[in-house]
């Protein structure tokens, strides 16, 4: 009975019909208050509702039931991130990534928190495991190469960066990492060109702008 009623409030919050969700989440619940992914889904669902306080005692009371499941880790992880506690967040995701080495969203997530705090070292190892979970996956190549650019790495930024020009001609980050190791190893005028080349797929951005002009010197 539980798992029939679980499926149908699962699929009221899926549609959007979060109040009767939250309604049979609570019904649930009362019957067994250790149920950890009831839990985790009305976490899931105060988070949605921008209930954060809510939302985050939920997802720790089901950690507290069961710590072994990567999702329950991650999704607590976003929402301290979401509320400013970084490094909580972090906590988290390393967990989240413990449990479950081969999620590449945890690995992500992790590369753009450390990216935001300005810690490129630990944001192009996470986006290096990412890569290699999902090699495929161009924004993952991107990110590292990027990140690549700021911790003086710029062989591994090349590589990463080339790579991603042979998957997508139409992004304009590539430009603007290749720019800037032109930039570095003092090839003003193949800085520019790459630098123009981001400009022109992204025209409103103001440090592509900054970077022409500087280069145009």
């Amino acid at each position: 009975m539980t798992e029939e009623m679980l499926e149908k409030a699962l699929k009221l919050h899926q549609e959007g019909n979060t109040e009767q969700a939250e309604a049979m989440y609570l019904d649930i619940l009362n019957d067994e208050p250790d149920n950890a992914e009831v839990l985790k889904l009305l976490g899931v669902l105060s988070c949605q509702n921008e209930d954060f306080d809510d939302g985050i005692n939920y997802l720790e009371a089901a950690i507290d039931v069961n710590d072994s499941v990567s999702e329950y880790h991650l999704v607590l992880g976003n929402a301290y991130l979401v509320t400013g506690k970084v490094n909580e967040g972090i906590d988290c995701l390393n967990k989240a990534g413990e449990i479950d080495p081969g999620r590449a969203d945890v690995f992500a997530t992790l590369g753009d928190t450390y990216q935001k705090i300005e810690n490129f070292p630990e944001a192009l190892r996470a986006y290096q495991r990412a890569t290699v979970i999902e090699p495929d996956n161009t924004r993952h190549i991107i990110c590292a190469g990027i990140c690549a650019v700021f911790t003086g790495q710029h062989e591994t930024a090349i590589e990463y960066l080339e790579q991603a020009l042979e998957k997508e001609k139409e992004i304009p980050q590539i430009y603007y990492g290749l720019g800037l190791v032109k930039a570095e190893s003092g090839q003003k005028s193949d800085a520019l060109m790459l630098m123009r080349q981001a400009l022109d797929l992204d025209p409103q951005n103001p440090e592509y702008k900054r970077l022409c002009e500087l280069y145009s010197d």
